[in-house]
């Protein structure tokens, strides 16, 4: 074995034991788990219905769809699904980027590829594996060109974030088979970019934003292109991104159409970002999936220049040195503690479990093996928002299980549940007052705190007497 295989071999086995160490003990939060339900529950209309809301495409749900089906090893089988792709898109980058181990391995290494897609179970690591394959395959293109139309298919129905790239993938396709007179490739091409246009209408029509948080609705300022690395202030990362923004543009721009193709992506992002959807930082490291899609193909058809080759390489290791340590810890992402609900919610399978968050839903496909009594407080433009209003609580208290869909306003033991104690779960640990309406008084009592991250509280309605009404 030479150095740069053992290199690969070592490098490779480090990223495979922590990631998968990882990936073990990942308890999936809400959007994970939201997409384990959709393919659980799958059939084209319900899918279609339900993309409106979810702003992703079909490939991953079809991917979860038979262990979903089949109630198969979650979150594991999920997990594991999204850990080969990324696993995948880490091999190709090690077997076919033509830049230095050291470039590889810092990429490698970096937040994105070492602690965000591996371990996250979202459609993203998809999407980046066939980004890579299509870039790999770029300057073979024309030799297999209904494989790449496929591979187009595929990567533009993974999210809109990989789209893009896929949309400008076949826009070349299809312009190099007219350039070079391939007709009878270009008419199977064609149909795949039909059948790609088609696909996206259906999945993107009658979208509804209604869903998302108003945090995510304000654009992405200033602000945020200021704090683009985590690690510095953002005096030092406007200084920082001058210095890639020239250094790259000014090296690429030697390809008109490498540079054409990272600027128009770059603008879309943009403003997709400012205008429909301001993301989250896994969103945003597309910027640097891209950058190193557009220097591979760069170097793959302008690799005479050693000069150019090295200053580019100098530029890829600065950036991604510094995404090593971009380290975005959100605790409802890395730490959601879906299984341990879960497993407080078994433990108390005589309880009433009231959620007044969306968030709570991550819990549910750890409890499809048996029955339990759970209400979901849920306002119409309130999804993500603490609401302690009183009247939703009580009813809640109320819920009659035998008209499942229907709120009873008669507070008699009739139309109590089957158990006496209701149990709300909020993502909050601060005090909670007791609520006060006419004589009616709503306390709580703190039962169980998860990491100080969410609260359970056991919840009574009394008269001003202190005696139970619920």
């Amino acid at each position: 074995m030479n150095n740069k295989n053992f290199i690969f071999v070592i490098c490779l086995s480090i990223w495979v034991i922590i990631t998968l160490l990882r990936v073990v003990f990942h308890q999936p939060w809400h959007d994970e788990a939201n997409a384990w339900e959709l393919a659980r529950n799958f059939h084209f209309g319900y899918v279609l219905e339900s993309l409106k809301y979810e702003g992703h495409f079909f490939v991953w749900y079809v991917l979860l769809l038979p262990f979903a089906k089949l109630n198969l090893f979650y979150p594991y089988s999920m997990l594991l699904i999204n850990w080969v792709f990324c696993f995948g898109a880490v091999y190709l980058l090690w077997k076919f980027f033509p830049f230095s181990n050291t470039v590889k391995f810092l990429i490698t290494f970096s937040f994105p590829f070492f602690a965000c897609y591996p371990i996250i179970a979202r459609c993203y690591s998809v999407g980046i594996f066939l980004l890579f394959v299509l870039t790999a395959m770029y300057k073979d293109r024309l030799r297999h060109p209904i494989i790449y139309s496929i591979l187009i298919f595929l990567c533009a129905n993974t999210s809109l974030m990989a789209l893009i790239g896929a949309f400008l993938f076949g826009c070349f396709l299809i312009f190099d088979l007219i350039k070079e007179k391939h007709f009878g490739d270009l008419k199977i091409c064609l149909g795949f970019a039909v059948l790609s246009v088609f696909t996206f209408i259906i999945q993107v029509a009658k979208v509804d934003l209604s869903n998302i948080p108003a945090s995510k609705l304000v654009g992405y300022g200033l602000n945020d292109i200021l704090n683009t690395f985590a690690l510095f202030n953002p005096v030092f990362n406007a200084i920082l991104l001058l210095v890639f923004i020239f250094g790259f543009g000014l090296i690429l721009f030697k390809q008109k159409r490498v540079f054409g193709f990272l600027f128009t992506i770059y603008l879309f992002l943009l403003y997709f970002f400012n205008f429909w959807y301001s993301g989250d930082f896994w969103h945003h490291y597309f910027f640097f999936i891209y950058l190193i899609c557009a220097c591979w193909i760069f170097t793959d058809s302008y690799n005479e220049d050693f000069k150019i080759k090295k200053l580019l390489t100098i530029m890829l290791c600065m950036l991604s040195f510094v995404l090593i340590f971009d380290f975005r810890y959100e605790t409802v992402f890395f730490n959601s503690k879906s299984k341990v609900i879960a497993d407080y919610i078994k433990e108390h399978k005589n309880v009433h479990h009231i959620f007044i968050n969306r968030v709570f839903l991550m819990s549910l496909p750890y409890l499809h093996d048996d029955e339990y009594d759970i209400t979901l407080i849920q306002s119409e433009n309130n999804n993500y928002d603490i609401n302690f209003d009183f009247e939703e609580i009580k009813k809640a208290m109320i819920f009659d299980k035998k008209n499942y869909n229907k709120l009873k306003t008669n507070y008699t033991n009739k139309y109590l549940t089957a158990n006496t104690e209701n149990y709300l779960y909020v993502n909050t640990c601060s005090p909670i007052p007791d609520l006060v309406k006419g004589k009616e008084i709503l306390k709580f009592e703190l039962k169980a705190n998860i990491n100080n991250i969410y609260c359970i509280y056991k919840i009574r309605i009394t008269d001003d007497k202190n005696h139970d009404i619920i």
